[in-house]
């Protein structure tokens, strides 16, 4: 089970500013979230082999933080995108390993290759959010990205 260091992505809970305690860097941005894709084996059978593995979302608080001077809504929900977006990937990793990781074997075969791909995938993503949104800063293409992301993860957790 996680700390309360880390938030696990729900549908239901948003971030607050609350969330990053962090402490923040000097000469850097004006916030900085600390997520990941993250892996759990769940159970494993040493008779049959079969293995099921969690994909998920994680948000580090210690390692998240925020500048007092720019805390603001739109900030907040720039930092929820980057969650959000970590999400998206998490479901489309759920999906590959349920789909071709069946067995002890398959893992130590494959995982490692299907982990790496779509990680590949969502850091690309979220450097490209980065950059178009220019941190949030862009509103108009902000709100852009606000929509798709809230479309695609509807359209995935149905």
């Amino acid at each position: 089970m996680f700390s309360q260091k880390n938030i696990e992505w729900n549908q239901k809970n948003r971030l607050s500013f609350d969330d990053f305690i962090g402490e923040p860097e000097i000469s850097s941005a004006a916030a900085a979230s600390a997520i990941n894709i993250e892996y759990e084996i769940i159970s494993q059978s040493i008779w049959t082999g079969k293995i099921k593995i969690k994909i998920k979302a994680n948000f580090n608080k210690e390692k998240s933080w925020a500048k007092p001077e720019f805390k603001n809504l739109q900030l907040l929900a720039h930092e929820q995108g980057h969650f959000d977006i970590a999400q998206i990937f998490a479901i489309y990793m759920q999906r590959k390993v349920n789909n071709e990781i069946k067995t002890s074997q398959d893992f130590h075969k494959k995982f490692q290759i299907v982990y790496d791909q779509i990680y590949n995938e969502y850091f690309e993503f979220q450097n490209k959010y980065e950059i178009d949104t220019n941190r949030g800063s862009d509103v108009p293409k902000q709100d852009e990205y606000d929509i798709m992301i809230k479309e695609k993860l509807n359209d995935l957790l149905q």
